[in-house]
Formats: C-alpha cells, sequence, structure tokens
C-alpha cells in the first residue's frame, strides 16, 4: 500500500503558502488595529477641543454670574434686615439691578438676568427679571414670576428658583423650554445666603442656540457633524433627529443610556446603526453636565485604514495565486480522490445520506473512504430514529404536533388551483376527563390508544397526527379527498363494531369535523382547520345534548 505520507512531501509549498497568510494576516492585523487606535484618538480629540470650545463659553457666563452673586452677597447688611425692611429690599434691588444689567449685557448668549428672593420673606415676586426676545435685542424689564401660583416640582416655570435652592449650590440646569419669554435655554443660577438664612438667588439665562451654532458648526470627515445631549442622553439637538429624543432609542445598535455616558468618561467610540449606515460617535462631557457627540460614518474613518488593508491584500494575494501555480501539480493527484469526499460531504451537510463514495486507493485516502462510508450508514440509521422519535407520538405511534405542522405548512405552500386539493377531519374524544378522573389514567390513555387505532385503521391512506391530548386530525390529500365521505361513514361503523366488542378499555365516542380546501375563500390550512374543528364542536354539543337526554329519560314513549 502507498502511504500518503509520500504525498504529503508535496505540500511543503503549502507551508509557504500557511506562512505568507499568517504573516500577511498578522500585518493586516496589526495595521488595522494601530490605525483603529488612532482613529480613535483623532475623534476623540476632536471631540475634546469642540468640548472645550464650549466650556469655555460656559465658563465665561459662570465667571460673570458668580462675579455678580458676589457683589450681591457683599452688599446684603443683613438677612433679618432684607426680610422685614420693604424699603431695604427695594433699594438693595434698585443696586443690584444696574450691575446686574452690566453684566448680561456683557456676557454672550445672555438673554436674561434675575434676582428673586426668597418668598418666604413675604413677597412672592419681590427681585426683578429684565430679559430679551431675542438674542440681539435690548434688555427690558418682566414682570417677574409669581412663585406662589406654581409648584416648586414644576420646572418650566420655577425651576430656575428652586432647583439651586435644593442643591445649595450654583448649578447649570438642564435645557428647558422657558413659558414665561417662550424661548428653550439654559440657566446658569447661584442661591445667595447671608447669616445661614436663604436669601433668594440670582442667575442668567443663556439661548440655547448660541450653544447650538457652536456644535452645528463642526464638521468631522466628509460627512460627520456633532450632536448634544443632555445628561440622561437625550438629544438636545442633533441635525437629524428632534430634541428629547432618547440616544439609546434610536435603533437597536446604541447601547443603554449609562453605556454611553461611560464610553464618553473612557474615551471609548461607540459604534451603532443608523439608517442601514454603521457609524462611530466620541463623546465628551461638558461643564454644565451635557455631551458632546462627535459622529461619522465607519466609512469614512476607516478610507485609510481600508486602502491600507486592500494594498496588502492584493500583495498578499498575488503571492498566494504564484504560489499555488507552484504546488499544484504536485497536489493535483491528492486532490482529485479528496474531492469525490468534500462532494460527499457537501451532501451530507444539505442532508443528503444517499451518497456512495465510489473512490477506492491502497492508501490512507481509500481507508478514510471506507471510513467515510460507514459513517454514512450509520447517520442514516441514528437519523431515521431520531425521526421517528422527533415526529412520532409516543403513546399512540401516530404521528405527532411537529410533523403535523409540517405537513401544514408544505400544503400552505403547495395549495393553488393548479395543485392538489385536501379534506382535513379532526375527531376529538369525548368524556376522557371523565375517564381520567373516575377511572385512572391508564383507562384514559387505553382509550385514547384504541381511538387512534381505529382512526388509523379507517385512514390509512391519508395522514393521521396527535395534536392534542384528546385531538386527532386527519389530512386526506390527492384522489382520497373526495371520498371523504366513505371514510367517515367507515369509520363510524368501526367505532360501532368497536363499542360492540366490550372492550375493557371501555367504550369510544368521538366527535369528528370535516371541511375541505375550497380555493376562493380559503387562503391557507387554518382556515380549512377552523371550518372542520367548529363542525366537530357542534357535533360534540349534539352528542352531549343526546347523552343528557337519554340520562333524563331512559325508557323513551313509543
Amino acid at each position: 500500500m502507498k502511504s500518503i505520507q509520500t504525498k504529503f512531501i508535496a505540500l511543503i509549498l503549502g507551508c509557504v503558502l500557511l506562512s505568507s497568510t499568517v504573516i500577511g494576516g498578522v500585518g493586516i492585523f496589526t495595521a488595522k488595529q494601530v490605525s483603529d487606535e488612532n482613529s480613535t484618538k483623532i475623534m476623540n480629540l476632536l471631540c475634546t477641543e469642540k468640548a472645550r470650545r464650549i466650556d469655555t463659553l460656559l465658563s465665561r457666563i459662570e465667571q460673570s454670574v458668580d462675579t455678580l452673586a458676589a457683589y450681591a452677597i457683599g452688599q446684603i447688611t443683613s438677612a433679618e434686615v432684607l426680610q422685614t425692611d420693604d424699603v431695604c429690599l427695594e433699594t438693595y434691588t434698585e443696586n443690584i439691578l444696574s450691575v446686574a444689567i452690566n453684566a448680561a449685557d456683557n456676557t454672550e448668549g445672555a438673554l436674561a438676568v434675575y434676582l428673586r428672593f426668597n418668598p418666604d420673606f413675604g413677597n412672592p415676586v419681590a427681585g426683578f427679571f429684565w430679559g430679551k426676545t431675542e438674542l440681539n435685542g435690548e434688555f427690558q424689564e418682566f414682570m417677574p414670576t409669581d412663585l406662589s401660583e406654581y409648584s416648586p416640582d414644576d420646572v418650566e416655570h420655577v425651576g430656575w428658583y428652586y432647583q439651586p435652592v435644593k442643591s445649595g449650590k450654583a448649578i447649570w440646569m438642564e435645557p428647558y423650554q422657558n413659558q414665561n419669554i417662550n424661548i428653550e435655554m439654559i440657566s446658569y443660577v447661584v442661591p445667595l445666603y447671608a447669616d445661614d438664612v436663604t436669601v433668594g438667588v440670582i442667575g442668567m439665562d443663556i439661548d440655547l442656540d448660541v450653544v447650538r451654532d457652536m456644535v452645528r458648526d463642526v464638521e468631522v470627515y466628509s460627512s460627520g457633524y456633532a450632536f448634544l445631549s443632555d445628561a440622561r442622553a437625550n438629544i438636545v439637538y442633533h441635525k437629524e433627529f428632534p430634541p428629547g429624543t432618547s440616544l439609546a432609542g434610536l435603533e437597536n445598535g446604541l447601547p443603554a443610556s449609562k453605556e454611553l455616558m461611560d464610553a464618553g468618561e473612557n474615551n471609548r467610540l461607540v459604534t451603532y446603526f443608523m439608517n442601514g449606515e454603521k457609524k462611530k460617535m466620541a463623546l465628551c462631557s461638558l461643564r454644565n453636565g451635557m455631551w458632546l457627540g462627535v459622529t461619522a460614518p465607519t466609512a469614512e474613518i476607516d478610507a485609510a485604514k481600508n486602502r491600507m488593508i486592500l494594498q496588502s491584500g492584493f500583495a498578499l494575494v498575488f503571492f498566494l495565486i504564484f504560489s499555488v501555480f507552484l504546488t499544484i501539480f504536485m497536489t493535483r493527484r491528492l486532490i482529485r480522490p479528496l474531492k469525490e469526499l468534500n462532494e460527499a460531504a457537501r451532501k451530507i451537510a444539505g442532508g443528503d445520506l444517499s451518497i456512495v463514495v465510489t473512490h477506492r486507493t491502497q492508501d490512507e485516502v481509500g481507508m478514510l473512504a471506507d471510513s467515510f462510508q460507514l459513517t454514512v450508514n450509520h447517520l442514516q440509521k441514528y437519523i431515521h430514529y431520531i425521526n421517528s422519535l422527533a415526529y412520532l407520538d409516543g403513546m399512540t405511534g401516530a404521528k405527532n404536533k411537529t410533523a403535523y405542522q409540517e405537513a401544514v405548512a408544505m400544503l400552505d405552500k403547495q395549495a393553488s388551483p393548479e395543485k392538489m386539493q385536501y379534506a382535513v377531519i379532526v375527531f376529538d374524544i369525548n368524556d376522557l376527563k371523565t375517564v381520567n378522573d373516575t377511572r385512572g389514567h391508564d383507562s384514559g390513555d387505553r382509550l385514547i390508544i384504541n381511538a387512534c387505532r381505529i382512526i388509523c385503521e379507517v385512514f390509512k391512506r391519508g395522514s393521521v397526527f396527535r395534536i392534542g391530548g384528546d385531538e386527532f386530525v386527519a389530512i386526506l390529500d390527492g384522489p382520497d379527498c373526495g371520498h371523504y365521505r366513505e371514510f367517515l361513514i367507515q369509520f363510524q361503523e368501526a367505532v360501532e363494531e368497536f363499542n360492540r366488542s366490550e372492550s375493557p378499555g371501555g367504550q369510544i365516542f368521538i366527535a369528528t369535523g370535516v371541511a375541505v380546501y375550497n380555493e376562493e375563500t380559503d387562503t391557507c390550512f387554518n382556515d380549512v382547520f377552523k371550518r372542520a374543528d367548529e363542525a366537530m364542536y357542534r357535533q360534540k354539543a349534539n352528542m352531549k345534548r343526546k347523552k343528557k337526554a337519554e340520562s333524563e329519560n331512559p325508557f323513551p314513549q313509543g
């Protein structure tokens, strides 16, 4: 016997192919990894730089309000005086007003400036509110909001007061629609304290469009852009989605809100899909609690990497083709017998177990072919055994519900005016529960087995399925479909004959219903089954009424 080992010598060139593939693959993988790290750094640096610009604006606003708050606290002589002396409170308000308007005039994006006193002082509108209805307009006096008219939980109307007081420190409020002047804004508010008493708050409202414009101007790669979200990952500005949309709910490709924020804190890119396009985003937190996101299509981010991989791939393919031509002659004799085994394996993978391996050689390949054929033969036996377990009911030997579902799917696929017709007969064993309760489940099982045997004997040319504990279905197709009435008569006679035999298992009473596929009204098998099932239940009800009448009047007059 010729050893196949001598043939493997020719595969030395195959080692060359393998080594070149491994080396090339490692090179491509390393290049991809380095490129991915660089693209991550680029996206994060871009996001960080844009976030720094926005933070610079927010920092200037904070400085302006903090300076104004420090001045306001410095002008307080006593919290008790402000609380009890209305003249002093009014004088103090006028002194702060001129400084506040000047500070707002010199603060980019400021729409309003206000000083509001603690409503517990007795006047819920004490203080001032100066604002403008457009960014380039002039500041004018507005009637301060009456704090007594709103609940402290009403963020849109009075959140600017109660939230900083509750937190006890200066805060940035989340973007909101100010219902008082009907403009979307963010607010920086500082609570004022004197003598351990809450005096009030002083703050500025900033037009959110100032921040939006900075985000809108960001360009990333060819079609990338920036967007803005709040601390809960709800969109504040996005070129494609309205404010309030949850980032985590855009598409199933995005992770949950917490995961998005964690990714931003760890400088990781988040991969997601939008409108079928794969994208990546970088996230950076802003000093007011919002998040800046920078996103671009993955194809644009990876364009340079893909070009490099493509060039490396072309070089590798060229070398592989050259190597293959060198080894093709030496491997020809080895490949020929293996092709048949490969083809046989594909057929087996496709479910065809009828293959016969014809190639026989006096070497290891021949031994492999023999072993392969033995394996196929064993598979045929095992699959036949498994099918019997999967498609047959263990108690009755009839086909089970799995086989029934496959038969239904096949009929739905075939049924049409040009294809075969079929009839559906539904059987239901009466009083099975009574038998189980009074005589035991063994008797109930014998009842089911006897009923199934009768059904299978009469409808042996059709397909009989057990689809429930006491329910069977027979499907008649082809020529048998037109003879279903004859089968039903034979079935009834068989049941009556069985009942006359006084079987130890007891008498059998089976309700039946039949329906024939109608191409004009039935769209699927379920339509036919429903009609047959309804007919069965009508007969079942009639049988119960008849049995009840007989039990109530066992000696009918005649």
